[in-house]
């Protein structure tokens, strides 16, 4: 004798059910075999000492299904009717913006944060901007994340943060014009890739201008396309020559006075061994030739902003500065590479070639205003 004792009428695709039934002691100890359709077998209940047994089972389609249990010459048959799976209520989102400054400008650091529910601390996030450029990997702590970002563009900037694919939040900024007249070719006009998120986070403390020491020097005439070459040139020396994670500068300046974005400035460089500040770099060999003057007119201008966003009021005071070969020493707040190591880096001694002297005192101007 089988008897079913339970099974459901109804199920959703998807949806776990049990078959129960009771058996008489001829089967006891032996295997019984669900057939579905007639055509698909699935053996594995034993009945039991007690003459119960049970299949737990699944439909992965909808119809009206027949179902039949078989075991040493007996069977029984039934119906179940399957129905597409209930869709589920939507679900409130877990990520969000919750701070967002009411004035935000071009070239200035702003921070940005939100609630991650459920997420774990540590899980990372990214920040995506108009859906294709990334600009932050923030961590999630408490169910709270946050980051410093900024803007090289002003207009309305779309901005997404992403836990995955599901999961996204989205908000509208609108960006204002910079404070100082700072045109940047972002870091996407030469590579694809962002700064890797596994170098460690930097809060600027200073500025140290250098030279690539790049032979020959692009002429001031050379075209974006020669230029974004010239960076490409100059990440493969660093990354595949030095073994670093990305180029060492987070700003190279060419001959023309464009402005090219290197290592992102939220990240830690490597140009001064030290690495306590944003390294700025005039593209060429500047031991003897001086730069051009749409370099120094783009560096007087990067140099007040970059001061400007790091909180350096006065790039003249001297402050107590660490080296790496020459101890602690009184320098100002914009320096030249061999004022921390020893090297002739960037050029003459002094930095004449690359008017350092001339950048500091034009920048300080800038920032009184």
């Amino acid at each position: 004798m089988l008897k079913v004792t339970q099974v459901p009428q109804q199920v959703a695709v998807e949806e776990t059910f049990y078959i129960e039934g009771i058996a008489s002691t001829e089967h006891i100890g032996k295997n019984l075999v669900l057939t579905v359709d007639n055509r698909y077998q699935f053996p594995g209940s034993v009945v039991k000492p007690d003459g119960t047994w049970r299949f737990a089972f699944r439909f992965l389609q909808q119809g009206d299904r027949a179902m039949e249990v078989a075991g040493s010459g007996e069977q029984i048959g039934f119906k179940i009717l399957v129905t597409p799976t209930n869709p589920k209520p939507p679900s409130s989102p877990r990520l969000s913006f919750t701070t967002i400054p009411a004035m935000m400008m071009a070239e200035e650091r702003f921070t940005l944060a939100g609630e991650a529910k459920d997420y774990p601390d540590g899980s990372e996030l990214v920040i995506l901007v108009d859906g294709k450029y990334e600009i932050a990997r923030p961590r999630t702590s408490f169910q709270k994340w946050s980051t410093l970002v900024f803007f090289h563009q002003p207009g309305q900037r779309v901005v997404e943060l992403v836990g995955s694919e599901q999961d996204r939040a989205r908000v509208t900024l609108n960006i204002q014009p910079p404070r100082f007249k700072v045109s940047v070719m972002t870091r996407s006009t030469w590579i694809n890739s962002p700064t890797p998120a596994r170098i460690a986070a930097l809060q600027p403390r200073r500025l140290t201008l250098h030279h690539t020491f790049m032979r020959p020097t692009l002429a001031a005439s050379a075209t974006v396309a020669q230029e974004s070459q010239r960076m490409r040139d100059l990440y493969a020396d660093h990354v595949n020559g030095n073994g670093w994670d990305d180029v060492g500068y987070h700003y190279i300046i060419m001959p023309s006075g464009r402005i090219f974005e290197g290592r992102s400035e939220l990240r830690r460089g490597a140009h001064d061994v030290i690495n306590d500040g944003l390294g700025i770099a005039f593209d060429g060999d500047y031991t003897r030739n001086t730069i051009t003057e749409a370099q120094y007119q783009s560096a007087v201008q990067l140099c007040a902003l970059l001061c400007y966003r790091c909180s350096i009021d006065n790039p003249l005071t001297l402050v107590p500065t660490p080296t790496d070969t020459f101890g602690t020493r009184l320098l100002p707040r914009i320096i030249g590479h061999r004022d921390r190591v020893a090297t002739s880096c960037p050029g003459s001694e002094g930095g004449r070639t690359i008017r350092m002297e001339e950048i500091r005192q034009a920048a300080a101007r800038l920032l009184r205003g």
